[in-house]
This record gives structure tokens, sequence and C-alpha cells, in this order.
């Protein structure tokens, strides 16, 4: 998108000597700056607030290590089976005592 707005579609222009009235540059600018902070709000902004209970939980650490203080609580992964001891389908209820075995009926 970015390629076709800054390249694709101004080039042609340029190539067959065109000039921009002033409110086609106006707009061309003002598209341009509403496209930058759209990419600030997807790039710069989403992600930090995604990740903002790491972000804080890092920030705290750091602080809490480099005063002295105390070692903040460790954040563990979740384990992951390996893929033979995985159930075949997770649609499939786990087998338990409950279940009416239909071989006995």
């Amino acid at each position: 998108m970015t390629l076709a707005f800054l390249v694709l579609w101004p080039f042609p222009l340029y190539g067959s000597s065109y000039v921009f009235s002033k409110p086609f540059f106006t707009g061309w600018v003002t598209v341009g700056i509403i496209w930058i902070f759209g990419s600030l709000g997807a790039v710069g902004l989403f992600p930090v607030f995604e990740g903002r209970h790491t972000l804080k939980h890092t920030v705290k650490s750091i602080f809490l290590d480099l005063s002295g203080k105390k070692h903040p609580k460790t954040i563990h992964a979740q384990r992951v089976l390996p893929p033979e001891k995985r159930p075949s389908s997770s649609d499939t209820p786990p087998k338990d005592s409950t279940t009416i075995n239909e071989e006995n009926l």
C-alpha cells in the first residue's frame, strides 16, 4: 500500500509533467499525514498496548533488581506436550469413569 501511495501513483504524474494544483497538493499532504498517524498507531502503539502487562512486569523487575529490594517472581512459559503424547483430536472429550462403554450395553 505504501509503495502504491509513494511510487506508483506520483511517478506517472511526474513523467507526464503534471503540475499539482494547490488544493490537490493540500489533499496529498493531508492524506500523507493521516497515513503517518495511522501507521504510528498500527506499528508503534498497538504492540505496546498488547504487551502492556509484560512491559509493566519487566520495568518493575528491572527497578526492583537495580534497587536491590527483592527479586520478582519469574514468569514461566506453558509446557507443550510432545506430538506423540497429544490427544488425537481436541474435539474428542477425555475418557473417564463416567463415560458409558458401548460394548457392555
